[in-house]
């Protein structure tokens, strides 16, 4: 049997340029650091079906600064929807999306409705585009619940990494000054 080298392609054989996700109902994550207060610091967080490493402060301020932004449009949004069945009992089975986030990115907050199948209802929801990843926000609750989770990774992340006290400011807070584009 002979193996083949394909480490010698400078180019991926595949690239994801564009992801959804669905964000409802109450949120629940589990946070975990790795080499803190060095060079090679790194957060993650593990949230439902999504693994997010921050490599910086500004990553981890600027993804919740895209949440906060979207929370002031979230009175356009039901307050909580009826929770999806389970997708599988064994949770090593839910489909993942892992995320690196090296730098604060660029969002827009877009209110989205539409109508139902059956043609009875407006559903309405929030697309918050962040790069080559689209969140929908269903629903308040799940609002409410990513920016609680989020602000919890920011908290940690201006401790452990090296430009956590420029960054220290909470996107959350009503004095909350964004930085200037670069």
């Amino acid at each position: 049997m002979e193996t083949r080298l394909t480490e010698a392609h400078l180019t991926p054989a595949a690239l994801v340029s564009h992801t959804m996700i669905r964000i409802q109902g109450e949120q629940d994550g589990d946070l975990a650091v790795y080499h803190a207060c060095s060079p090679n610091a790194r957060l993650r967080l593990q949230w439902g079906g999504i693994l997010m490493t921050m490599l910086n402060a500004q990553a981890c301020q600027g993804v919740l600064e895209g949440f906060s932004a979207a929370r002031s449009a979230m009175t356009l949004i039901p307050r909580q929807i009826p929770a999806a069945p389970p997708a599988a009992a064994d949770p090593f089975a839910l489909p993942t999306v892992a995320i690196d986030w090296t730098r604060r990115p660029a969002y827009a907050v877009v209110p989205r409705q539409e109508l139902s199948r059956d043609r009875k209802r407006q559903l309405k929801w929030l697309d918050l585009h962040m790069g080559p990843v689209t969140f929908q926000i269903l629903d308040q609750a799940g609002c409410v619940g990513a920016v609680e989770i989020l602000q919890a990774a920011h908290h940690t992340a201006t401790r452990v990494f090296l430009d956590g006290p420029e960054h220290a400011q909470d996107p959350t807070e009503n004095d909350y000054t964004p930085p200037p584009s670069t």
